[in-house]
């Protein structure tokens, strides 16, 4: 019987990366449900109530400042900032609104794989179109005769558990991935249900693709997909994403030294809410020259802090409040790691008030926008790859001429002022560069719409009166620039 359920040694050993990272991007309540995991025990040793009360304190006063999952979304933010470019021929033009089969839009999937990536550094993107009957063993042509579509499916790093490429023709190719996946068993009233596990099996056997899923040890699908033309398809239509490259191998996700500087951070605020906790109640001590039978007599109730009752201590009795003083050691590891939580790229960290430029923030965060740069191609890429896939199943054609897709990678807006938009227009009057020149220009600092285009705007124009006098001149006037001729 085939193993399908074997996991790749690479796949246990990251599980423990991804974990952390994700739930960090969860928030406080996944990480304070993880108990000692995250948050160590003072005393481990001490197995008391006492110590087990103690530590339920700490855990319910300790802070977690969700960095991790705030710089994610700002990360995710900067990419789709501006719209993606896309071109898709008419056969596959129904997945911009419709890209997984469940109403996904192509831009979600891209969110959720630009996501992914940040969180584990690894994703995966299947193509396939849903089968008319996947009962018995069946041969697959022609999806668009038989009213089916292709569908692009996101699998993230959890659920990509075995895979292996062979050099074939001296390429490497893939030629098995193993994907787990959950599948809903309702019972017989038709309202309780349980989630069990299945297996597809994607393998390239003598150059054929081919696509098997388990269930319970048995096979439910076994099936040689072929394009439109009845074509089977030379390759597994399986595409890794990652944040470095897009090949097989594991990387090493964006986001996991952010995590972990703001896992300690976590223990840090822990220590000081402690600290501050104890250190703000202040201790009653006091001295009697009066036996202990007389000071009970005397005060039956004992003595209490902040009563409004009086207190017998004798002749010589006296009484002190003593407060501890707080440490700041554990407040200046706070503010240490939120320091190194900004330096990783944690820019929500950065305090308000601090004055720079947009060149100077723009050079700091060069090594994150260098990263993010990377995974926004990657993704770019993987997508391109699946909907070329899909334009298989649906035309028979892989030109990959026929489409386009890429995400936006200028995530700082293009600062222009008036005498750069100027000296646009003058380079354009004396032929130098072109009109189309100066509207991506203006696009790229955001003072042209991104979505509009270059005949749209023409065709507004064409529609509008002529411009009265001379707005340059006027310009030139109103900035007080000289156009380079002594006029």
């Amino acid at each position: 019987m085939a193993n399908y359920e074997f996991q790749r040694p690479e796949y246990v050993e990251a599980q423990a990366a991804w974990t952390l990272v994700r739930d960090c991007v969860k928030g406080s309540k996944a990480i304070k449900a993880q108990g000692i995991i995250y948050l160590p025990m003072p005393n481990p040793d001490d197995k008391s109530d006492r110590n087990e009360a103690r530590y339920y304190a700490l855990l319910k006063r300790a802070m977690f400042l969700n960095v991790t999952a705030r710089t994610k979304v700002g990360l995710i933010g900067a990419v789709f900032r501006k719209t993606a470019e896309v071109s898709l021929p008419d056969e596959i033009s129904y997945l911009q609104d419709n890209a997984s089969g469940n109403g996904q839009q192509l831009e979600q999937l891209a969110k959720r794989s630009v996501g992914e990536v940040l969180e584990s550094g690894r994703a995966g993107i299947f193509t396939d179109y849903a089968t008319i009957d996947t009962s018995n063993i069946i041969n697959t042509v022609k999806a668009a005769t038989d009213g089916q579509k292709a569908y692009m499916h996101l699998y993230i790093a959890d659920n990509i558990i075995n895979w292996r490429e062979d050099v074939i023709n001296g390429v490497s190719c893939l030629v098995l991935v193993v994907l787990q996946e959950n599948y809903t068993d309702v019972a017989d009233d038709g309202f309780t249900f349980t989630t069990q596990l299945q297996y597809r099996a994607l393998t390239l056997e003598n150059g054929v693709y081919r696509h098997r899923l388990f269930r319970n040890g048995e096979t439910i699908v076994d099936s040689i997909p072929a394009d439109y033309n009845g074509k089977p398809f030379d390759h597994i239509p399986f595409h890794f994403i990652g944040s470095e490259d897009n090949d097989s191998t594991i990387d090493k996700a964006p986001l996991e030294d952010l995590a972990e500087v703001n896992i300690l951070h976590y223990g840090n605020s822990a220590t000081v809410e402690e600290s501050g906790f104890i250190s703000s109640q202040p201790t009653l001590f006091f001295t009697t020259d009066i036996a202990q039978d007389e000071f009970e007599k005397w005060n039956p109730n004992g003595i209490q802090v902040g009563s409004t009752s009086g207190y017998s201590l004798g002749k010589q009795g006296q009484a002190n409040l003593v407060q501890a003083e707080e440490s700041q050691l554990a407040l200046k590891l706070m503010e240490q790691k939120e320091s190194q939580m900004l330096m990783i790229g944690a820019r929500i960290v950065q305090g308000a008030g601090q004055a720079e430029t947009a060149e100077a923030v723009r050079i700091r965060y060069s090594s994150d926008n260098s990263i993010l740069g990377t995974v926004a191609g990657n993704v770019s890429d993987a997508i391109k790859n699946a909907i070329i896939d899909a334009l298989l199943y649906m035309k028979g054609d892989s030109n990959a001429d026929d489409v386009t897709y890429w995400l936006n990678q200028e995530f700082f807006p293009e600062t222009m002022a008036a005498q750069d938009i100027l000296a646009q227009i003058q380079l354009w009057q004396k032929g130098i560069i072109a009109k189309s020149d100066i509207r991506t220009s203006l696009r790229q600092a955001d003072l042209l719409d991104a979505d509009r285009s270059d005949d749209e705007i023409d065709t507004e124009l064409q529609d509008e009166p002529p411009i009265q006098g001379d707005a340059l001149g006027s310009l030139n006037a109103n900035q007080g620039v000289s156009n380079g001729t002594g006029e």
